[in-house]
């Protein structure tokens, strides 16, 4: 068997962290929800416009990644955003 080099395990291993921190980022806005209205007075449309504000960004970041892969390559890229978006999630879930 071939041995697995660093690359290939970052490779797999970096996408699999960033979803489920993505999904852990979307239950933390949901139960932050609570404090939020009470706080803010929101209305229950702005109320889905706070919890979806996450998916919203991650359509908008991935119409922007396209762009980025086609100016800096596809291996530079994917490295970047993964690294830009796993350290402050990991940060966040290691201060809780």
């Amino acid at each position: 068997m071939e041995k697995l080099s660093v690359w290939f395990c970052g490779l797999y291993t970096t996408p699999c962290l960033t979803g489920l921190l993505y999904g852990y980022d979307t239950v933390s806005i949901s139960g932050a929800i609570d404090f939020l209205q009470d706080k803010y007075a929101l209305s229950p449309a702005l109320q889905g416009l706070v919890i979806s504000s996450i998916m919203i960004g991650g359509v908008i970041g991935a119409g922007f990644s396209g762009f980025l892969s086609d100016k800096y390559g596809r291996r530079r890229s994917t490295g970047r955003r993964a690294k830009s978006s796993t350290r402050p999630r990991l940060l966040r879930l290691l201060a809780n």
